[in-house]
């Protein structure tokens, strides 16, 4: 064992660096100068040819690196890909501990494991098991001093020789997510590499270098923010992430971020009053005693930092935060930015290579905390899996039943997702009736709390509208049968439910009733996948019909009855009668692959509402879309639209720049978005007119966030604002200049949950069978319902918040304002959504909203009176 007089010089080694260099730093500058490595081992410089920190790495040379020093100290090292990137680039797992831990990692991870499930026996000897500690670098692409520090923690684990590292070795499992997002990190990489001058590095924070373009690196290939994705498990990248975090349930997990180049150094623990309520009182305890050895090593070199302000631990969606439920020491590092190779700041020149060397000394600053303090890690995980079991045990409620809503695949999405963070859900038995809901069987199901993963479910169902402090670092809520719009209550008493079915939950499957048709075919449209399968129909060149009037009753070919609601589909085979054997080819898709049911139909009479040769059913073409991109749009929004068009519907879009619009073909599109951001100096008003124009020609115009206000004023529709929550009037009361900032903090609307009621005969309500919604609200621009009161489809209940902070004058004013206004113009149409409906790609109830108006906006026309024969 390594005695804590050998720690401390093996450490105390490694915070004697040389002073920094303007020039290529020497090796000794990060790592611990006099060390002895094995030379077999290549160094960064030897296999790149540079030293780390004079270019910016690629993840390419990041992953063949890597290889090479596993290939070279196989006995210390391995290499594993976890999962590949939407762009394939490898996520690059390195476990690096002593070569007889190598030969008994199995049974060393299931020992592990043991400690947290009380229903396992306590090991006979838990001091003798090495520590676990996860360290991941760079969430946020260009925020690189994590990835270009990790090599050489890599390197150093791997080649370093002596009995320190040695014995640390012996008493560690070392687990290096080497790049956590590759494909935003390239693209920062690429950025910062291009725009340096090669004689010396340009230190003015004008420089182009330091500026990147839009979208920037930080976010991944589809533009979202990898860092919010711990608990929604959107992308791939967070998937293999939270598969290898629940294969290992590490101790101690670190992110390694940077923040503003003003800044120093800041870690954990954050804001006090901002912990997650779930999280056990031991870890942040646990957080602070860690946190003394980050100081100690930030302190012998003289490195300037803070603790316990701007960041918080409360959001579970983050890297720090996600760890702590689990009973896991999560740390967030977040080092100033050198935004290239080099900057001036208030703080004096700030070189890369300063801000790899802070992230290394705290890479080794948390290895040293986790060797120190593994007995108490040990004993923390075993306590918290009791005292977790202990809370459920006390919990009034004792289950959560969940109904599909009438859509097993979004269901599946949520059952799937609960899954995925291993939390036990099981199929409804008998009927429950709770909070105005018939469940049922083969349609509900059921998440009992006494389970190991109870403090984690209860942060996904719960209400929360009462903080300690209602500032925010993030969202205030996520409450996610809401994010999916599904029927949920909490229950006093657990409902008689099934045994938990093993294995992932399987994908639904639609049927085809009535069997194939030559006459007609109609499916609902309340399906998550409905959209897809339209798109499949009229790409194959299929003439498709929607339903714009009242429900109708059909009977299948085989006597089924069915009711189709506004928005069902209708495939008329005989009026195409040329494409019978590719339209029953991709019917049976539909049901394949979509969740779709489809109902063949051998007459066009039928006993309730229109039949099918009525005008109700209004042709329907395959949408032509363009999403608005470039400087001065909010990337996440538009990303996540992106996403769903493309991941989901298989509807690849135009990814059109703001700056090309004014002299883009608009007849191109049918429907054009302009997501959340500042268009006042990128749209010119020709461009305004030539929009204006479309619209009239039958375009469809999506506006969302700051592009609804932009579209008012410069008048492409008819669109009005009510005033938030008011500033101070002149002669209120004087408060404080010190506690300005976390008093307007507490105007703002902070991700909170909100009601809506839905018409689901309008277009936009197309498929909301039960009329409500749930939308997560980041601003406080308050949009009016239309003049006319057919045109507000989507309107905020008169009691808002169902879940997160929003001040009560702001809640005031939200009830009953719009939350989408659709107004015909001409041909066309203009859709006005007061709020994100895709919501960082995890908002599966919104993005039917969002989709109607992609299909079904050329079916919204001007009401007129009826006036007879």
């Amino acid at each position: 064992m390594l005695s804590r007089r050998s720690l401390l010089l093996f450490l105390a080694a490694a915070c004697l660096l040389t002073p920094v260099l303007r020039g290529a730093p020497a090796l000794d500058y990060y790592l611990p100068a006099g060390t002895a490595y094995d030379p077999k081992v290549p160094t960064p410089e030897q296999f790149l040819g540079w030293q780390v920190g004079e270019w910016h790495l690629h993840s390419e040379q990041v992953a063949a690196y890597l290889q090479a020093v596993a290939a070279a100290a196989p006995e210390r090292v391995r290499f594993e890909i976890m999962g590949r990137t939407h762009e394939r680039k490898p996520l690059v797992l390195l476990t690096i501990t002593a070569p007889e831990h190598q030969r008994d990692l199995e049974n060393i991870r299931r020992a592990h494991l043991a400690l947290s499930d009380p229903a396992q026996p306590a090991p006979a000897d838990p001091g003798s098991m090495p520590v676990v500690v996860n360290l991941g670098y760079s969430i946020h692409g260009n925020e690189p001093s994590g990835v270009n520090a990790m090599v050489l923690v890599a390197y150093h684990l791997a080649a370093a020789r002596g009995p320190a590292v040695e014995a640390m070795l012996r008493q560690a499992v070392i687990l290096i997510e080497a790049y956590r997002n590759p494909d935003g990190g390239d693209r920062a990489a690429q950025w910062f590499n291009q725009h340096r001058s090669l004689s010396a590095p340009s230190a003015d924070p004008a420089d182009r270098e330091h500026n990147e373009a839009w979208p920037r690196g930080r976010y991944n290939h589809y533009w979202f923010d990898p860092n919010r994705d711990w608990l929604p498990l959107v992308h791939p990248e967070a998937q293999a992430r939270a598969e290898l975090f629940h294969r290992w349930r590490p101790h101690l997990l670190t992110d390694h971020h940077e923040m503003g180049s003003h800044q120093t150094f800041f870690f954990q623990p954050g804001v006090p009053s901002r912990n997650n309520p779930s999280a056990p009182d031991q870890v942040v305890a646990l957080t602070h005693r860690v946190a003394a050895f980050h100081q100690q090593a930030l302190d012998r070199r003289g490195v300037f930092y803070f603790s316990e302000q701007a960041f918080d631990d409360f959001y579970p969606g983050k890297g720090s935060t996600y760890p702590d439920l689990h009973g896991t020491i999560g740390i967030l590092f977040e080092q100033a930015s050198s935004r290239g190779h080099a900057q001036e700041t208030p703080n004096g020149r700030l070189d890369f290579p300063f801000t790899i060397r802070n992230q290394v000394l705290t890479s080794f600053s948390s290895l040293e905390a986790a060797i120190a303090l593994r007995p108490e890690l040990q004993a923390l995980q075993r306590d918290v899996a009791r005292a977790t079991a202990e809370l459920a045990a006390q919990s009034r409620v004792r289950a959560y039943v969940v109904g599909d809503d009438g859509d097993p695949a979004r269901a599946w999405a949520f059952r799937d997702l609960l899954a995925r963070h291993r939390i036990e859900v099981r199929p409804l038995a008998a009927e429950v009736t709770a909070g105005g809901h018939a469940f049922k069987p083969g349609a509900a199901w059921v998440v009992r709390v006494d389970q190991p993963q109870y403090r984690l479910l209860h942060e996904m169902f719960v209400e929360r509208t009462e903080f300690q402090d209602n500032a925010f670092y993030d969202v205030s809520a996520w409450t996610l049968p809401h994010a999916f719009n599904l029927p949920f209550a909490a229950l006093e008493q657990a409902p008689a439910a099934g045994d938990v079915p093993a294995g992932a939950p399987a994908f639904p499957t639609g049927a085809l009733v009535g069997g194939h048709s030559d006459y007609a075919y109609l499916f609902n449209w309340e399906g998550y996948y409905a959209p897809r399968a339209l798109r499949r129909l009229q790409q194959a060149g299929i003439i498709v019909k929607g339903l714009t009037g009242a429900p109708i009753e059909m009977v299948a070919a085989d006597g089924t009855r069915a009711q189709f609601a506004p928005g069902a589909i209708l495939v008329p085979v005989g009026l195409q009668p040329d494409k019978a054997g590719a339209i029953r080819e991709v019917v049976d898709r539909i049901v394949r692959e979509d969740a779709v049911t489809v109902y063949g139909c051998a007459t066009g009479l039928t006993p309730a509402g229109v039949d099918l040769g009525s005008s109700s059913f209004v042709p329907l073409a395959l949408p032509k879309v363009a999403l608005i991109a470039g400087a001065g749009v909010e990337p996440q929004e538009i990303g996540a639209a992106w996403h769903l068009l493309d991941q989901r519907v298989g509807l690849a879009p135009t990814l059109l720049d703001v700056a090309q619009l004014g002299g883009a073909d608009l007849g191109r599109y049918t429907v054009i978005v302009f997501g959340n951001g500042n268009y006042a100096d990128t749209v010119s008003d020709a461009t305004v007119a030539a929009l204006k124009a479309w619209v009239r020609q039958g375009g469809t115009l999506v506006l969302s966030g700051r592009a609804v206000a932009w579209a008012a004023k410069k008048e492409l529709a008819a669109l009005e604002f009510k005033p938030a929550e008011a500033a101070p009037a002149p002669e209120a009361a004087r408060q404080p200049y010190g506690e300005a900032a976390e008093r307007e903090a507490l105007k703002r609307v902070a991700g909170a949950i909100l009601a809506v009621s839905v018409d689901p005969t309008h277009p936009l309500g197309f498929g909301f069978t039960r009329g409500r919604l749930a939308l997560c609200r980041t601003h406080t621009q308050i949009l009016q319902r239309a003049k006319s009161p057919y045109e507000t489809p989507a309107v905020y209940a008169a009691a808002p918040l169902l879940s997160g902070y929003v001040s009560a004058a702001n809640r005031q004013a939200l009830a009953g304002s719009a939350a989408a206004v659709a107004l015909p113009g001409g041909r066309g149409a203009v859709v006005a959504l007061a709020d994100d409906t895709n919501f960082r790609g995890f908002w599966y109830g919104g993005n039917r909203l969002f989709l109607n108006a992609i299909f079904f906006g050329g079916a919204i026309r001007p009401v007129a009176a009826d006036d007879g024969d």
